[in-house]
């Protein structure tokens, strides 16, 4: 062995003036054109050929570090920094700190700025083997200036959050943009960032975008993340909710829980995706599994509603709680919801007491209106105390709550719970309406048109109802059809009452289809069609409405609207209504068994029929009910009582009650008359209108 040995340095030495011959060994040449042989070549890292990066790349770390180990022992930093690496992760060697060290620091020392950073990254870790507190930035500043744009990054968040330097901003954008220009993401995310808030530079949302642009391309989920909030809020290039999406579904992809939250969202409500329930679970739910409480909060909903997927109640408190746990206000709040119905947990007004003060405590309206009711009215687990309900009203109003306003306003009105004040009710009820909450614009409405609390003003009425109106607000289309028609606040336009009363109609409003049927009888809106009249009619009968079962009643009497003439149908409908107390409709019965017509003739039901709409104050049954009794049809005959009919007929505006009138005066004896007439009196005393009404 020893003479091989003396005739390979004797081969190597001579190698240095001329190649040697050929021989059956592998033979390769150094950088030093130094000749050598062997059966494996240790080339330079940075080879394309380089045996030992190949070596490193299919797993063989033992090989990859013999390898590297050779030109590092020969002074090349660049393996240098590969062995300090591989010591450093334990990767074909026992891992060291130390031996990591001593190899990075060599490599680093001959400006290798990789080996520079990771030396700085490793005293970072490990303060402790730090030779002094500025090893670590002295080295990281070291590979920056080198150019090392992972250096630079690491150096610019160091000055943006002043950690190891003193904060500074301008600084902290001068690095991020020497990284960023060598296309590293992080940096240029960041750097979008500083753009997008004014950190540093001068705020550009324009330079934002194309910052995020270029670490959105190379796949960075944040800069997705945020180039689609940028398309989301038209920032610095035009609104599109559908590149808003496609952004957010990249990074979403990546695991981006912001963004797959964002996503979901979106699909529920259509906006730049079709909309769809069961897309906004699936997204819904990734997000929620790595904990974002927004998500869970939402998830939780979608259990609870059913939307998505099948509705479930239990899962719903599961992510109700988990989002609550983490003191997200608006999730406790619907645990508190789940606690007090009862749905998916047994019903526990404490527990749910308790949430919605956790809730309430982070000044969630929501939980202050809901405690505020509770100690107002009582019976949810606390005794009433109208002070402390007071306050929390209050509170609730003033956090926004438009339900809480009108609440507020509608109790400085009547002066419940505090002194009457009309102003702060106005004051209130106007926040409110101005929310663009429906109930309190309608009530805002009503007040204008009635002249109640502030001056009548019908063009204000009807641009509230308007506003109130077209959220959906059936009162409000109903009120603002019928301004409409009467040309109250607005120029008179039956084709927009009729448009507003069809709204009202499709949401089920019996009133709505109605008047949507009076219309079509008219011939206002629309051309005359008694057919269309008598199906809107008969919608709103089927409702229960009494004045529409009259009036397809009379339809029926008299043949019209593709009905055939049915006097059996007309009385039944007559029926239904009178049993409402519809006057009309009593008095249109009453003349059925009269008359016997879709009936069997029954004076004693006529009787009985007139008597109810004659006390409602209808002067044909009072009149018809007069000519009973002077007749002694279905009673017996009572002259007395046919002049009081007869007499408030004709007082009520019936002239046709007046010869009658006279008649049964002429039967009367003096005394007689003025009996009747004193029950005439009686009777408009009782039945008057009160003063107090409009």
């Amino acid at each position: 062995m020893r003479k091989i040995a003396l005739l390979l340095s004797v081969l190597v030495a001579a190698a240095q003036a001329a190649p040697p011959p050929d021989s059956n060994l592998k033979k390769w040449q150094d950088d030093k054109g130094v000749w050598h042989y062997g059966d494996t070549r240790p080339i330079s890292p940075d080879a394309v050929t380089n045996s030992a990066a190949d070596a490193y790349r299919r797993g063989d770390f033992a090989m990859a570090f013999e390898e590297y180990m050779t030109w590092a022992k020969q002074g090349d930093p660049r393996a240098q920094t590969m062995v300090g690496l591989m010591y450093l992760r334990g990767e074909g060697v026992a891992p060291s700190q130390t031996n990591a060290i001593e190899w990075l620091r060599r490599a680093a020392t001959q400006g290798n700025p990789n080996a520079q950073f990771h030396l700085a990254m490793l005293y970072v870790d490990n303060p402790a083997l730090a030779p002094s507190e500025r090893e670590a930035l002295l080295w990281l500043r070291k590979s920056a200036e080198r150019g090392n744009a992972e250096a630079q990054y690491v150096l610019a968040s160091r000055y943006a959050t002043g950690q190891g330097v003193p904060r500074n901003d301008r600084d902290a954008t001068d690095w991020y943009q020497r990284a960023a220009r060598q296309g590293y993401a992080n940096a240029q995310f960041e750097l979008g960032n500083f753009y997008a808030s004014g950190r540093g530079v001068s705020r550009n949302d324009k330079e934002a975008v194309q910052w995020y642009q270029k670490a959105a391309t190379q796949g960075h989920p944040g800069a997705q993340f945020t180039l689609g909030a940028m398309y989301a809020a038209g920032r610095g290039l035009t609104a599109s909710d559908r590149d808003a999406a496609q952004w957010y579904r990249k990074a979403a992809e990546q695991g981006h829980a912001e963004a797959q939250y964002n996503l979901a969202v979106r699909y529920l409500n259509g906006r730049g995706v079709p909309p769809g329930a069961e897309n906004a679970f699936g997204w819904f739910r990734k997000a929620a599994e790595q904990g974002l409480s927004l998500a869970q909060m939402n998830l939780g909903r979608l259990y609870a509603e059913g939307q998505g997927v099948a509705r479930n109640d239990a899962e719903a408190v599961k992510w109700y709680r988990l989002a609550a746990d983490q003191n997200l206000a608006l999730a406790q709040y619907y645990l508190g919801r789940m606690y007090a119905e009862g749905r998916g947990v047994s019903r526990d007004e404490r527990e749910s007491l308790q949430w919605f003060r956790r809730a309430a405590d982070q000044n969630l309206p929501l939980a202050q209106l809901e405690l505020a009711n509770g100690y107002l009215m009582g019976g949810r687990g606390v005794e009433v105390d109208e002070a402390r309900g007071m306050r929390l009203l209050e509170q609730a109003a003033a956090g926004g709550s438009p339900e809480a306003q009108v609440q507020l306003a509608e109790r400085y009105f009547s002066g419940r719970a505090v002194p009457r004040d009309s102003r702060a009710g106005l004051n209130w009820l106007r926040k409110a309406a101005e929310q663009g909450y429906p109930e309190a614009q309608y009530l805002l409405a009503t007040l204008h048109a009635q002249g109640q609390e502030i001056g009548r003003d019908d063009g204000q009425a009807a641009a509230w109802y308007r506003k109130a109106a077209e959220q959906g607000h059936v009162a409000s289309q109903i009120r603002l059809a019928g301004m409409y028609a009467g040309g109250l606040g607005v120029s008179q336009d039956d084709r927009q009452a009729l448009r507003w009363f069809r709204e009202a109609a499709k949401q089920g409003n019996a009133e709505a289809e109605f008047n949507v049927g009076v219309l079509y009888a008219a011939g206002r809106g629309a051309p005359r069609d008694d057919a269309q009249a008598a199906a809107w009619y008969r919608k709103a009968a089927e409702r229960g409405l009494p004045v529409a079962q009259l009036n397809l009643g009379l339809l029926y009497a008299e043949g019209r609207g593709g009905l055939s003439r049915d006097d059996g149908q007309a009385a039944a409908w007559y029926r239904k209504a009178a049993g409402q107390n519809l006057p009309l409709a009593q008095l249109m019965l009453g003349l059925a068994y009269a008359t016997g017509r879709g009936v069997s003739r029954d004076d004693r039901q006529a009787v009985g029929w007139f008597e109810r709409a004659a006390n409602s104050g209808s002067p044909l049954a009072q009149y018809g009910l007069g000519m009973l009794y002077s007749n002694g049809r279905g009673v017996e005959r009572d002259w007395i009582k046919a002049h009081l009919w007869l007499d408030l007929a004709v007082s009520g505006g019936y002239v046709g009650a007046a010869q009658p009138l006279e008649y049964t005066t002429s039967q009367l004896q003096e005394n007689e008359l003025a009996r009747a007439r004193e029950l005439a009196r009686e009777w408009r005393l009782a039945n008057a209108p009160d003063p107090g009404q409009n």
